[in-house]
């Protein structure tokens, strides 16, 4: 049975209080997930990490289940739980959808205008990307990243619509997105989101699509930096 002790070392324990038991497992497992202290084909224990939190064990199989029905655990019989691995099928399925579904929220989102308050909230949010993908401390900026596209997303006001991209987005960065990284192409990913917000602003609908479209680029399995 794998360990899950890196876990704690990327989570504010204070987060814990404002959540309830079963959410603040299901956060702290998430962002393992992202980081990559969590490998593919090992199994996870939920008994382990309820020992490791100091809570029973309950909410926290209620967390690794919520996570197995979003596609990024399964559930191993008897045993415990599994990362999902993606195959070049599977990053491909969920790259088409990306293309479908969030572009378009933020084309919508162009379209219909932003108020000058959330204009300020999403220039706040691209600069905050910018900066953390200036640390190179890749948890931060992932978590940054997924703040700024889905504030921009939940634009449009459709509460299924944003989970379903927050869970693409999700399964496209099980393990890590360390490929940016490693290419060098962290800062320039970030610094796409002011071309993005100016689009969006300046209610240019057309334009924002066309720089999601290419933005999401780095998602597309066959572009070398899946």
């Amino acid at each position: 049975m794998a360990s899950i002790s890196a876990l704690g070392g990327h989570v504010d324990a204070s987060a814990l209080r404002h959540l309830t038991l079963k959410d603040s497992a299901e956060e702290i497992v998430r962002r393992a997930l992202l980081s990559g202290s969590m490998k593919p084909g090992e199994i996870y224990s939920a008994n382990s990490l309820s020992a490791q939190l100091g809570v029973s064990n309950s909410p926290t199989r209620e967390a690794m289940m919520a996570l197995a029905g979003k596609g990024l655990l399964e559930v191993v019989r008897n045993r415990g739980f599994r990362v999902v691995e993606m195959s070049d099928r599977d990053k491909q399925e969920v790259y088409d959808l990306r293309l479908l579904i969030e572009v378009e929220a933020v084309r919508r989102v162009a379209a219909a205008g932003v108020d000058q308050s959330e204009a300020l909230v999403l220039k706040n949010l691209t600069e905050k990307t910018i900066e953390t993908a200036g640390t190179e401390d890749m948890l931060e900026y992932l978590e940054a990243d997924q703040a700024f596209h889905c504030h921009l997303v939940g634009l449009l006001g459709n509460r299924r619509w944003l989970a379903i991209v927050e869970n693409l987005r999700d399964q496209s960065r099980i393990t890590g997105s360390y490929h940016l990284k490693e290419r060098g192409m962290l800062m320039s990913s970030a610094e796409e989101h002011r071309g993005i917000i100016e689009a969006v602003l300046a209610g240019d609908d057309r334009r924002a699509a066309e720089l999601m479209t290419r933005h999401l680029d780095y998602a597309r399995p066959d572009s070398g930096t899946a």
